[in-house]
């Protein structure tokens, strides 16, 4: 897939990416980076890792 075709596929997701998990965002970087958006994946590792410092007791 593209990076414009996952802006369509995950365009609910990235709507709502305040209420998401720190899984769900890996799941999408992941798939920005195998389709060849780097720059978005970083910044989404990048949210993952911030949720998942915050969801820490």
């Amino acid at each position: 897939m593209t990076p414009d075709e996952l802006d369509d596929l995950f365009s609910d997701l990235i709507a709502q990416i305040d209420r998401l998990d720190a899984g769900a965002l890996e799941l999408m970087a992941d798939a920005y980076d195998s389709a060849g958006d780097v720059d978005r994946a970083r910044a989404l590792w990048e949210l993952a890792d911030t949720r998942r410092d915050v969801d820490r007791p």
